[in-house]
């Protein structure tokens, strides 16, 4: 059986938990600062648990609880990313999640040590301006792109957190271009993410925005800052390694697709693999051939994109072809003559 802890049951799994203490949104969800959901096999004394947070998915304690799995088989949706807390819940796999297509990869995991980019402020091009966000000031913020600052916060009480830095954001004029801001809070202790708008990447803006809210934050009070990032985002580990963060450890998860926020943080060789993974998949299961095929076009293969394409048609007849087509993962290849013919063939099929 799984049952729905009650929130004030929440600590009861806490003695569950014991390889992945590094994800503090577990413990914002426990403590009550953050919204999230907390299923167990039996309510008064748990022995297996699933912890959803609005960060991951954790499965801990016992992993062979058959009547349990089977739930957290029905809870968990098809496309939901899933951590396993000790190894042999990764044995279990099939048994939690009714995606067939998950894929392991490796994550990594940062601490704050010492800010290493002191003159963050005087590096700001004059074009842009810094500003910080605090709880009695975020409803002010009215500039483009300012409701996916107020999105990302989920606290469940505003009163808790109002003597923190939130975090700061870097604008150009109107236009809120760059942000790194607080996912979760525990007491001494936050997590923090950062992003980019895709035009101004490559100039510096991340490693301001993160320094500022790293140093705001530490003046604040906070002792331990966290950051996590995909192993493949070089970009990401490359800016906290440079503002002063140290790898703390690495760690597995399971994905049912590239856990990626731009396209090039894999290779052509990465994408390749997950092109072959789902084409194993649907020996399996024939669910993942327009994946494939995307993957295929991000890693520049146009035979092997054709190929699928060719066999998705051949499956469902009634794809909407001109879509498939358009998709943006075969742009680097649709103006080749090879492509235009072949696109032409199967429309007319």
């Amino acid at each position: 059986m799984i049952h729905q802890l009650d929130p004030r049951d929440f600590g009861k799994v806490s003695k569950l938990i014991k390889h992945t203490n590094h994800e503090l949104s577990i413990a914002a969800v426990i403590t009550g600062n953050t919204p999230g959901e907390i299923y167990v096999d039996h309510v008064e004394e748990p022995s297996s648990t699933l912890i959803m947070t609005p960060e991951c998915n954790v499965v801990a304690g016992d992993s062979n609880n058959k009547k349990f799995n089977e739930g957290v088989k029905k809870l968990l949706d098809f496309y939901d990313p899933i951590t396993c807390d000790t190894s042999d819940w990764e044995e279990k796999i099939n048994d939690i999640h009714c995606n067939r297509a998950l894929k392991k990869y490796k994550r990594r995991y940062y601490q704050f040590e010492e800010l290493r980019f002191e003159n963050y402020v005087a590096s700001l091009d004059n074009q842009y301006t810094l500003e910080y966000v605090q709880v009695d000031t975020l409803d002010d913020i009215q500039y483009e792109n300012s409701e996916k600052i107020k999105e990302w916060f989920v606290f469940k009480n505003r009163n808790e957190v109002k003597d923190y830095c939130l975090g700061a954001y870097i604008r150009q004029g109107n236009k809120i271009v760059c942000w790194c801001l607080v996912d979760c809070i525990v007491g001494d202790q936050i997590e923090i993410g950062i992003h980019t708008h895709k035009d101004f990447r490559r100039r510096g803006l991340g490693s301001i925005a993160l320094a500022a809210t790293v140093d705001s934050s530490m003046l604040n009070g906070v002792k331990e800052i966290g950051w996590h990032c995909v192993d493949t985002n070089v970009g990401s580990y490359t800016i906290a390694e440079k503002i002063g963060f140290k790898k703390g450890k690495e760690y597995l998860s399971f994905s049912p697709y590239p856990p990626i926020e731009n396209v090039t943080d894999l290779t052509h060789e990465q994408w390749s693999e997950w092109a072959i993974h789902y084409e194993q998949m649907n020996k399996i299961e024939p669910k993942y051939y327009r994946q494939a095929a995307r993957c295929w076009g991000l890693s520049n293969n146009m035979e092997r994109s054709m190929l699928t394409i060719n066999d998705l048609v051949a499956l469902e007849p009634s794809v909407p072809v001109n879509d498939l087509l358009n998709y943006n993962e075969f742009a680097s290849f649709q103006d080749k003559a090879e492509w235009k013919a072949f696109a032409k063939k199967i429309r007319s099929s």
